[in-house]
């Protein structure tokens, strides 16, 4: 049976490492339709429709390497819909109860505990260390986070995001599209489309109804939405002005997360290909140039990607 990852990030890499682990999966396969590169970590990478060609429903199953709950959901349906059935990823280290039910596609990480009786859903993915109590019921979709526990009768509805380290109290509601922030203490139900944080927990953002991450948000967008810009002459696109256009996209990138732009890299905690892709969306669309998807793995720091940015400009200027 070959294992097919759709998404060919940091999410991505990290579910091949706890494939390997098991040592059930002679053959994996990443799915892509934006990335460029043609293969990671040893295997291929391919569109959907170049996988739909190649590999079979017969002989190929699947998990969600996205990030976005939101398109978690979207791309576990295409699946769905093209006949594929999801693989269950468990990583040795894990513990599952015999009586806890496990949804098809979904991801146990290292050390992740599931309770007795607990019930998680389709296209669930638990990190490192996450527990799951005795009785609860996760919705389809929803992430927990490393090291985060969800109390015993507790119900989670579906596309959630429960923070790394946040503590549910055991008998509450979790609703769907709901969102509790990173070492939150939740002591009540949270309504759906809700986002809470803090100990104990409060309300920041009621009835957003919106995506997780900002990159992910802005590329929710259509196209109309944004006003055309005008190329900037290449007297205008100074060494300090490319630096100036390069910081905006990226640091916007990352609005209201924590971070070093200076040491930041693909691989750390909250990268992922979404946020990857808006990147480089966002480099493209500010200097009206492209990237191979070989190029921008090598963009894992702010410098790097400076000095990518610059050689290109430098490049387009002695071709035009």
């Amino acid at each position: 049976m070959i294992l097919a990852f759709y998404g060919a990030g940091a999410m991505g890499r990290e579910f091949k490492y706890v494939a390997d682990e098991t040592g059930q999966w002679p053959e994996m396969v990443f799915i892509d339709d934006r990335a460029a590169a043609e293969s990671l970590l040893g295997c291929p990478v391919v569109s959907f429709q170049a996988f739909r060609k190649t590999y079979s429903p017969d002989e190929t199953q699947f998990v969600i390497t996205i990030g976005e709950p939101k398109f978690r959901k979207e791309a576990f349906d295409r699946m769905k819909e093209a006949g594929y059935r999801g693989a269950r990823l468990v990583h040795p280290s894990a513990c599952i109860t015999p009586d806890a039910e496990v949804g098809e596609g979904a991801v146990i990480g290292p050390g992740v505990f599931i309770g007795s009786l607990a019930k998680v859903g389709s296209n669930f993915y638990a990190a490192k260390g996450a527990a799951v109590g005795h009785d609860a019921v996760v919705g389809d979709h929803t992430r927990v986070g490393a090291n985060a526990f969800v109390g015993g009768h507790t119900v989670i509805g579906e596309n959630a995001f429960i923070g790394s380290g946040a503590m549910l109290k055991d008998r509450i509601r979790i609703g769907d599209f709901s969102v509790v922030g990173i070492g939150s203490a939740v002591f009540e139900d949270v309504a759906s489309n809700t986002t809470v944080m803090g100990n104990p927990a409060r309300i920041t953002n009621e009835g957003a109804q919106g995506l997780l991450y900002a990159p992910s948000r802005e590329m929710a967008q259509t196209a109309e939405t944004a006003p055309e810009k005008k190329p900037e002459s290449a007297e205008e696109l100074t060494p300090d002005r490319v630096a100036e256009l390069y910081w905006e996209a990226f640091s916007s990138c990352f609005e209201g997360m924590d971070f070093n732009p200076v040491t930041f890299r693909f691989h750390d905690e909250g990268w992922d290909s979404i946020t990857q892709m808006s990147l480089i969306c966002r480099l493209e669309e500010s200097f009206h140039i492209s990237f191979k998807g070989r190029e921008t793995m090598k963009i894992n720091s702010y410098r790097a990607g400076l000095e990518l940015v610059r050689k290109k400009l430098a490049d387009a200027k002695k071709e035009g």
